[in-house]
């Protein structure tokens, strides 16, 4: 059974710069000779402009937190492939936390990626957690298949306690584009119940006709910015978050108190 949530505080960092890590001499190689293992072309441009997950994170990290609340789990998610591939980043961020927690990282799920982390940290006997959420946006080699790519550097980092309401994360696969609104709507249905005083925050994935109580991800942050909307969730109101990505069809719902301070 999931235990309870409550959002207690958001920390949002956007950052410009290039990583030092990211021009380290032996990134090229490595890049290089992985991209052509696919037969894909590096980007000599975007090569040495990304920001390695590790620095870009610490700062919220530590902002979020403080040390007379020791964390007991950290959860890092990205879509996007950290430019600084030989450390344990998630680790690293949990040495840097109070509490020293369990952590571990959530990756190749794109936008689904931090739902999927929520939804472990609820099932998990802590009594608080942190979900850390980061996203780079230097991809030096075509993509594959579909997927989101940033438009700039960004972590996002949540700190969560046991609270009294259940948290359920619900996923839906092989959703259409089509069924998004319908089966969101009642979803927002189910989880709200007789609560009138809720927010909707609705990833880039998702369209909605705007309203007062509808919050939209910032623009060109397609993995960190729903989730730093959260920040700007009314002290007291339930905040009902989703988002939607179309290349895998999943359709990502969850809700938590939110009381930032």
């Amino acid at each position: 059974m999931p235990k309870g949530l409550t959002l207690r505080r958001v920390v949002h960092r956007e950052h410009h710069a290039a990583s030092a890590l990211a021009t380290h001499p032996t990134l090229r190689p490595f890049v290089t000779d992985l991209a052509a293992t696919r037969g894909l072309p590096v980007d000599e441009d975007v090569l040495g402009t990304g920001e390695a997950y590790a620095e870009l994170a610490a700062p919220v990290v530590e902002a979020v937190t403080s040390a007379d609340e020791p964390v007991d789990l950290l959860v890092l998610a990205y879509g996007v492939p950290d430019v600084q591939p030989g450390r344990n980043t998630a680790l690293h961020l949990a040495a840097r936390c109070p509490g020293h927690p369990l952590a571990f990282a959530i990756c190749d799920q794109g936008p689904t990626a931090a739902f999927t982390a929520l939804r472990l940290i609820a099932d998990y006997a802590a009594t608080r957690s942190l979900l850390v959420v980061a996203e780079q946006s230097a991809v030096p080699y075509p993509l594959t298949a579909p997927a989101p790519v940033p438009d700039r550097h960004s972590a996002v980092a949540l700190l969560l306690e046991s609270g009294p309401s259940p948290v359920e994360v619900r996923t839906h696969t092989a959703l259409p584009p089509e069924a998004v609104g319908a089966v969101l709507a009642g979803d927002v249905a189910e989880l709200t119940g007789a609560h009138d005083d809720v927010t909707l925050v609705l990833g880039s994935g998702v369209d909605a006709p705007a309203a007062p109580d509808v919050l939209r991800a910032e623009p060109g942050l397609p993995y960190t910015g729903l989730w730093a909307r959260l920040a700007d969730v009314e002290p007291g109101r339930l905040s009902v978050f989703a988002d939607f990505d179309p290349a895998l069809g999943y359709l990502c719902v969850a809700a938590t108190a939110a009381i930032p301070i």
